[in-house]
């Protein structure tokens, strides 16, 4: 067995144990411990866990409700758990033949393209362990290989969550900016000529792609922010909580703070096919707080009703709030 299989049939096995029957916080700091050993153990650990939830998902959909098992048959698990033998099994196989590909392999042939749809959001295990998580209508090709780490967001937003390689600069192309790191946590968002990067923890450079000096690139520590248009960049600091709050879409939420209600409104329509509306300018400065589903409109729009008074009327795609007639 070489290298690539025994790390292989090593996340194997972790990924069984953790789907089995019993699974303590100790066996979680144990897991967590041999995934950061390494990027080997990594990479392993994200591409088989991610094959294991599709597999998830596609047996969600096409599998016949079971009946609930008896309390009293304390067997019931094993099936399971041997049916996940052997799933793990047969991911190993496919997993390995990925692994030698990266390790030895010829680089990717093009680019791997990667879309959200509205309201979606999708998590990416890269080849070098690095890890992506699209939000709602995103769109991003990443080119990620022996040789170089490079990916290019074309639209919408994305968090990165960098291996480290001091050998492979890992870089990002957003417009005109060229953001480069070796290995951190952070997000980047684009709209048209506008980008907008928040940086988690690490250090994160960026410069321009247009200055044909190259230019003093900027360098943005944790709890910085940058918003870069065409000729400008502007930095600022955050708090944690502030950091928190723009990262809770990842968990499918919405958290706003001193919010305008347009803007409320502006960052609802990112997720939902139906529009919010604010029809009467005069209550677009209202300002609200609170943590809210993303795609929890109709929730929200209650308790518009219900604590400013305002009225909802629902026209063709759009719901519009304003001032009671």
């Amino acid at each position: 067995m070489t290298e690539a299989e025994r790390i292989e049939s090593l996340a194997a096995d972790w990924l069984a144990r953790r789907d089995g029957e019993v699974w303590s916080d100790v066996d979680q700091q144990a897991l967590d411990a041999w995934i950061a050993e390494s990027i080997a153990h990594r990479v392993a650990w994200l591409r088989l866990a991610s094959a294991w939830q599709r597999g998830d998902r596609l047996s969600a959909l096409h599998a016949p409700a079971a009946p609930a098992a008896s309390h009293a048959d304390s067997r019931a698990w094993l099936p399971r758990f041997s049916l996940q033998r052997i799933a793990a099994g047969v991911l190993i196989a496919v997993a390995s033949a990925s692994w030698l590909a990266w390790q030895y392999g010829p680089s990717l042939h093009g680019d791997r393209h990667y879309a959200t749809a509205v309201g979606a959001r999708q998590s990416v295990a890269l080849r070098d362990g690095s890890m992506l998580t699209l939000n709602t209508a995103t769109q991003l090709r990443a080119s990620v290989n022996e040789s170089e780490r490079k990916v290019w967001l074309d639209d919408g937003e994305a968090y990165f969550d960098i291996a480290h390689d001091k050998d492979h600069p890992f870089v990002v192309i957003a417009g005109n900016r060229r953001i480069t790191v070796l290995g951190t946590r952070f997000l980047v968002r684009r709209q048209g000529d506008q980008v907008k990067l928040t940086v988690e923890e690490g250090r994160v450079q960026v410069a321009s792609t247009q200055d044909p000096k190259g230019g003093e690139p900027t360098v943005l520590t944790r709890n910085q922010s940058a918003v870069a248009s065409a000729n400008s960049l502007l930095v600022m600091s955050k708090s944690a909580k502030q950091i928190n709050d723009e990262l809770s879409w990842r968990q499918g939420r919405i958290v706003f703070d001193q919010t305008t209600l347009g803007e409320a409104a502006t960052q609802f329509n990112r997720y939902n096919t139906r529009k919010l509306v604010i029809a009467d300018p005069a209550i677009q400065g209202i300002r609200i707080g609170g943590s809210f589903d993303v795609h929890n409109m109709d929730g929200f729009v209650s308790l518009l009703k219900q604590g400013f008074g305002l009225s909802a009327q629902d026209v063709g795609n759009e719901t519009r709030v304003s001032h009671p007639s």
